[in-house]
């Protein structure tokens, strides 16, 4: 017996694959990208894309038991919301150079996993 879709809710976990479409998302676009910019941005927007997820890991394995794991969780999500900032402002240093690159509904998809991913950690961060 399923649920009626008026009643699901989002997972608590949402965050996580969230922070793993980014990660597909963006290596999936960055190798679409002129080859003239694969050393000066796609790498590193890959790479930001890749650590954001390695913290969103992270935060996912450390529970609330202490309150060292309760700062170092806080510290993750911190960290990887600044990190969804850099990606967000990397993209519009792309779009000067490959704006042609992508349509509108490609960027679009884009910033929409970066501020969902955003709202989903301060929402951690807000419940801890």
């Amino acid at each position: 017996m399923s649920v009626p879709q008026w009643r699901r809710s989002e997972s608590k976990m949402e965050y996580v694959k969230v922070g793993m479409d980014l990660v597909k998302y963006t290596t999936q676009k960055c190798l679409k990208l002129p080859k003239r910019l694969t050393f000066f941005i796609s790498t590193d927007l890959v790479k930001t894309a890749q650590d954001i997820y390695k913290d969103v890991i992270y935060i996912k394995t450390l529970y609330s038991t202490t309150a060292e794991h309760e700062t170092k969780r806080k510290e993750l999500v911190e960290s990887a919301v600044a990190k969804l900032e850099y990606l967000a402002s990397m993209l519009n240093i792309l779009f000067a150079y490959a704006e042609t690159t992508f349509t509108e509904n490609q960027w679009s998809k884009w910033t929409e996993l970066i501020e969902r991913e955003i709202a989903l950690l301060k929402g951690i961060k807000n419940k801890n």
